[in-house]
């Protein structure tokens, strides 16, 4: 994955725009975050319409590591609250791990993601974590 090619999924991502950010996945690939996993793009549009009906995601690239067999970014991403999603919602859609974000509220998270390529250059899973800095106080 090139440096052109990741810009072009964010902006997709973005962009919310799922058909274009398919083209970069195999079809059975793996999200694995935050203790869930998803597999395979009919579970991942799923569950990105899930959470996309309950808050905005943007992507915002702090560096990004190219490669043919795994590539990795370091990201901040800013989730913005359209309505309340709550822990209880979090609970019953099977994601009790996640964090809510209530409506007008919004939250910032550095991730670190990995991204295992196959042979073709497609991404066969994403493995991503979330960067909690040690306390300053």
């Amino acid at each position: 994955m090139t440096e052109a090619d990741y810009e072009r999924y964010v902006s997709a991502f973005n962009a919310r725009d799922y058909a274009t950010l398919e083209t970069f996945f195999t079809d059975d690939f793996v999200l694995e975050t935050a203790g869930f996993s998803v597999r395979g793009k009919p579970a991942f549009r799923e569950f990105y319409a899930f959470l996309h009906s309950y808050f905005r995601e943007i992507i915002n690239v702090k560096y990004f590591f190219p490669g043919t067999r795994a590539a990795c970014a370091n990201v901040l991403i800013r989730f913005e609250g359209i309505r309340d999603l709550t822990p209880e919602i979090l609970a019953d859609a099977g994601y009790p791990q996640m964090t809510p974000v209530p409506a007008g509220g919004a939250a910032e998270v550095e991730f670190i993601i990995v991204y295992e390529l196959n042979e073709q250059g497609l991404i066969w899973r994403i493995k991503g974590a979330v960067f909690i800095p040690a306390s300053t106080s």
